[in-house]
C-alpha cells in the first residue's frame, strides 16, 4: 500500500477520531496542552490557518508550527486565499496533511499539485496527504472531477459568513453523496463540534471531528478532552 495512504486507513480501522486546535488554549502553557492530548491518545493536531481577510480570525503560521514537538499529525488546514502560495511553506515546517478552502483557490489543480510535489521533512519515506474542505453552501460535486487526487475531504459545519450558525442538517446528503461515488473516502466534518453533540455528528459516517475550544474552553480541558471521547 501507499506509505501516504496507510496513514488514513490505520485512522479509519480505530474509527471515528477526534482532531484538536490548538488556537484556544494556553498559548504561554502550549507543552501541557500537547502532552494532554498526546496522552489521551489523540492522533492529529489541527491548525486552522487564517489571514483575517476570507474568516475574521488571524491565526498563526507556519513558523509556530514548526516550533512545536509532538507526535501526532500535523493536520493544516489553510483557510485563505490563493493557498497555492503557502503550501511549501507549511510543508518545509512538518505538515503531514494539508487541506484547502476551494472557494478561495484559482486552481484546484494546481494546489493539489504542489501539495502533491512536497516532501515530508518528519517522514521522508511518505508524501503528504492531499484535502480539500467545502464551505457549507459548496456542493460535492465541485470537487467530483479532482477525487481521484484528493486524500480526504473536509465538510464544514460552519462558513466565514455564518457567525455561530451551523449547517448540520446539510451533512447527510454531502456526506452520502462522497460515499456514493468514493466508499473509501476519508471524510472530516470541522465546525460547531461540542460535547454535547459529538457522538451524534461522529454517528453519520465520518472518519474525525475537528474541534478546538470544545476541549480548550479555560475551565477544564481533561474533563472535555475525556468526555468528547468517550462519547465516540
Amino acid at each position: 500500500m501507499n506509505p501516504r495512504l496507510s496513514i488514513l486507513t490505520d485512522l479509519q480501522q480505530l474509527g471515528p477520531q477526534l482532531g484538536v486546535g490548538l488556537l484556544t488554549a494556553d498559548m504561554m502553557n502550549l507543552s501541557s496542552a500537547i502532552n494532554l492530548l498526546e496522552s489521551s491518545g489523540i492522533r492529529l493536531l489541527h491548525f486552522d490557518v487564517m489571514d483575517g481577510r476570507i474568516w475574521p480570525k488571524l491565526t498563526a503560521g507556519a513558523p509556530f508550527m514548526a516550533g512545536l514537538r509532538h507526535n501526532m499529525l500535523n493536520d493544516v488546514h489553510l483557510l485563505l486565499e490563493n493557498p497555492e502560495n503557502h503550501v511549501s511553506a507549511f510543508a518545509d515546517a512538518g505538515a503531514d496533511m494539508i487541506s484547502f478552502s476551494i472557494e478561495y483557490a484559482s486552481d484546484i489543480g494546481l494546489v493539489l499539485d504542489r501539495i502533491e510535489k512536497c516532501q515530508n521533512p518528519r517522514s521522508p519515506n511518505r508524501s503528504i496527504l492531499r484535502g480539500v474542505s467545502l464551505n457549507p453552501e459548496t456542493p460535492v460535486s465541485a470537487i467530483k472531477p479532482y477525487l481521484d487526487r484528493i486524500d480526504y475531504v473536509v465538510l464544514l459545519a460552519v462558513g466565514p459568513n455564518t457567525g455561530k450558525q451551523t449547517f448540520f442538517a446539510d451533512l447527510p446528503n454531502k456526506i452520502a453523496t462522497l460515499r456514493a461515488i468514493d466508499p473509501k473516502c476519508f471524510i472530516t466534518v470541522d465546525g460547531g463540534i461540542r460535547k454535547d453533540n459529538v457522538g451524534e455528528i461522529a454517528q453519520l459516517g465520518i472518519n474525525c471531528l475537528v474541534t478546538g475550544s470544545a476541549v480548550f474552553d479555560g475551565k477544564d480541558a481533561p474533563g472535555n478532552l475525556a468526555s468528547m471521547l468517550a462519547a465516540l
